[in-house]
């Protein structure tokens, strides 16, 4: 759909990108189920903190799949993973509340993990695609509508559980497979392949791209993990711990949620014109002391803390995406299938550490001022990171 013609007087295509932007919505409303309902199932399972994050790896493993994922869309048009993942993964998630021990919750993880990366290898790719040459805002517009899932995910199954019962979960599946319906009726018009249609061989891909890029990256999605992630899985339990009512901290996890939505808004366009890696400093830096000041702060006044670190904490991602989409213009899906699987590899490291420490201290606290203080040792990744990405 993208010639090499495309300048900046070519008006932003609205349409397609709202309209994977609308999958994202929908798809990241479920994976948000499984931190909100970590303090029913802990017990009931026997998780301990760290065992709860070690587990979530099981949903990351398929994420290996990324790579040859996005090579294909790099080559052919994959729009059915996109269309079909929202359903997958509503159906997949809703079954938290029937997994009887810790293995089914494994198992089931790691078949949403497979959904999961169905959807994230080409979407990103088809979104920079459609909006060049403003992938910044592109990025923007669909982070923001994965962190209103994520918003909206904590309301959705504190309502499913109050209203039909952790075995009624189930029923809410039915909005994924509507969404899907919706995609499959209006993604068939929009093609998800690269403007170069012959894009080089794997190997050569992995070699220049990740000679350049695989390294600084992997410092950075670790150091993000350790703040996102860890705020991600266990928040809600956090928030528990720290004397707020389930249902109450749910709440506050979507205001969290929702306050990243407007900063994936901001920055992706921000980053733009100010660049990307003084954006990912600026973001990541206040995050790090937002993180410490909540952390310090008594037990009813922690949540007021989490408009502005879910702001701040949240906004990254987009940044980081339009970074890759950057530095690989002519194989946009297979850089961000390699991106993607980094994180979601590394994602489960950092909150499994953090996790871990948490257990070792017997409190959530010391460990979180420890995510915040290497959070911003990673930085020091970004001056490897090619000026022009």
């Amino acid at each position: 759909m993208t010639t090499s013609s495309d300048s900046r007087s070519r008006p932003f295509p609205y349409l397609p990108v709202l309209l994977v932007a609308f999958g994202h919505f929908v798809h990241d409303i479920f994976p948000a189920f499984y931190g909100v309902l970590l303090p029913i199932l802990a017990p009931t399972l026997g998780l301990s903190r760290g065992l709860a994050g070690l587990v979530t790896l099981a949903r990351q493993v398929p994420a290996t799949l990324n790579p040859f994922l996005g090579y294909l869309a790099d080559r052919t048009s994959v729009r059915w993973f996109v269309i079909l993942a929202p359903g997958l993964t509503a159906t997949g998630m809703t079954l938290l509340g029937l997994v009887p021990n810790v293995w089914t919750l494994t198992l089931l993880l790691f078949l949403v993990g497979i959904s999961v990366a169905l959807f994230h290898a080409p979407a990103p790719a088809l979104v920079a695609e459609v909006s060049h040459p403003y992938t910044g805002r592109g990025m923007s517009f669909f982070m923001a509508a994965g962190e209103l899932g994520r918003s909206v995910g904590p309301l959705l199954a504190i309502w499913g559980v109050t209203a039909l019962g952790l075995r009624g979960l189930p029923a809410l599946a039915l909005l994924g497979w509507m969404a899907s319906a919706v995609l499959a009726w209006r993604l068939a018009a929009v093609e998800a392949r690269a403007r170069n249609h012959r894009p080089p061989a794997t190997r050569a891909v992995l070699q220049r791209w990740m000679a350049r890029m695989g390294l600084p990256l992997a410092v950075l999605i670790l150091g993000r993990a350790l703040i996102v992630g860890s705020m991600g899985t266990y928040l809600t339990w956090y928030l528990t711990d720290s004397g707020l009512p389930w249902a109450r901290a749910g709440f506050w996890v979507t205001v969290y949620e929702a306050a990243g939505v407007v900063g994936a808004l901001t920055t992706g366009t921000l980053s733009d014109w100010m660049g990307r890696r003084r954006t990912i400093a600026l973001a990541t830096g206040a995050a790090a002391a937002l993180l410490t000041g909540m952390v310090l702060t008594p037990g009813p006044w922690k949540p007021w803390w989490l408009p502005f670190l879910g702001f701040t904490a949240l906004s990254v991602q987009p940044v980081m995406l339009a970074l890759v989409q950057d530095s690989a213009v002519n194989h946009r899906a297979t850089a961000n299938g390699i991106y993607i699987a980094m994180s979601f590899l590394l994602r489960p490291v950092g909150v499994t550490f953090i996790g871990a420490l948490a257990d070792g201290w017997g409190s959530w606290d010391p460990a979180l001022l420890v995510a915040a203080a290497l959070a911003v040792t990673s930085l020091m990744a970004l001056r490897w990171i090619p000026s022009t990405a």
